[in-house]
């Protein structure tokens, strides 16, 4: 009967060799997966900055929406809804909210152009005005949102809409 060796009775082990290959793979192993996770970790900030922009491009939109047509056309009504900050601009690093409301389908005619970023936070600065708005029928409102990113990136969401005087349309 053949009996299998015990520790004491077997020459067999491994080579340094092998150990040096175990231990590297086994490296290789860790660095992937340390790789893969701070990747993973950028990926989730990336989604949670673009979530956020996108929250506070529905919250300006939202009440740009609330109000009235009047009210839209006004460059001190606008200035009063993006004085206060939406609450959602938290992950946002320094973010540059730019508003122009303007005529639809006329290019010709100034914008009013309100500029928000963090020298100017409370009371936004005033790039361009237009006191005649009110006179035509429909009004183009851009919303442009530009962020640095945490990769270093500098990041952009934007978002249009067209509003009517009394439902008329072109």
């Amino acid at each position: 009967m053949k009996r299998w060796p015990t520790g004491s009775d077997s020459d067999e082990a491994f080579t340094f060799a092998e150990l040096c290959i175990a231990i590297a793979v086994a490296v290789l192993f860790g660095l992937a997966v340390f790789g893969t996770n701070s990747r993973l970790l950028l990926a989730l900030k990336t989604q949670k900055e673009s979530t956020a922009a996108t929250m506070v491009l529905q919250q300006r939109m939202e009440s740009l929406r609330a109000s009235s047509f009047s009210q839209l056309a006004t460059k001190d009504y606008i200035k009063n809804i993006f004085s206060a900050p939406t609450g959602s601009e938290g992950p946002l690093g320094s973010l540059n909210e730019q508003v122009a409301v303007g005529v639809y389908g006329t290019p010709s005619v100034n914008p009013i152009i309100l500029l928000r970023n963090p020298q100017h936070s409370s009371d936004p600065q005033e790039l361009s005005n237009n006191d005649n708005l009110a006179n035509y029928n429909l009004l183009q409102v851009d919303l442009l949102l530009q962020w640095s990113s945490s990769n270093g990136r500098t990041r952009t969401r934007q978002l249009s809409a067209v509003f009517g005087k009394g439902n008329i349309g072109p």
